[in-house]
């Protein structure tokens, strides 16, 4: 994926959060979370440096335009800087060769469905308690970051699904 289209997925995904996905609410208490699609997807063999910073510049452009204070740059720094360790857990039988990319069409459909949990689940719940601040509610923090881990996750798949084709290899 050269360099343009990375900056056409992360544009769209900034303003498909804040125009369209941070109007959604559930229950008053799920909004999906699509933007850290964005750090999910980056190469295999992009510079750990480059993720996280990456990371940051999303998290922080959904912060201004949200007017959260950091939240969102926080969670995705933390989620750019644990994505290879993640990549390592999650088990697979496919060499990952230099074309392949962390999508659901160059990856088999178990490890994209783990990979995206692990890391929107993680996201998630450091988001929400850096948004309480407090332990006091846990469990209730806990289910709400279960919650819209399922709804982004949904939300991812659906994307992947639509947006996203096989590599050529297949």
């Amino acid at each position: 994926m050269n360099k343009f289209l990375h900056i056409l997925i992360f544009l769209f995904l900034l303003f498909f959060q804040v125009l369209v996905a941070d109007s959604i609410a559930l229950w008053g208490i799920v909004t999906p979370m699509l933007y850290i699609m964005f750090i999910l997807i980056l190469p295999f063999q992009m510079p750990k440096w480059q993720v996280i910073l990456l990371g940051f510049l999303m998290g922080f452009c959904i912060d201004i335009f949200t007017g959260v204070l950091g939240q969102h740059a926080a969670a995705c720094v933390l989620i750019a800087f644990l994505r290879m360790p993640i990549i390592s857990l999650v088990p697979t039988h496919i060499k990952f060769e230099e074309h392949m990319r962390p999508i659901l069409w160059d990856m088999h459909f178990a490890w994209f469905i783990q990979y995206s949990l692990y890391l929107t689940l993680i996201h998630h719940i450091f988001f929400f308690f850096l948004d309480t601040m407090s332990f006091k509610n846990f469990f209730l923090v806990l289910g709400i970051a279960l919650l819209n881990t399922v709804a982004t996750v949904i939300l991812i798949f659906i994307f992947q699904i639509l947006f996203y084709k096989p590599s050529k290899r297949y």
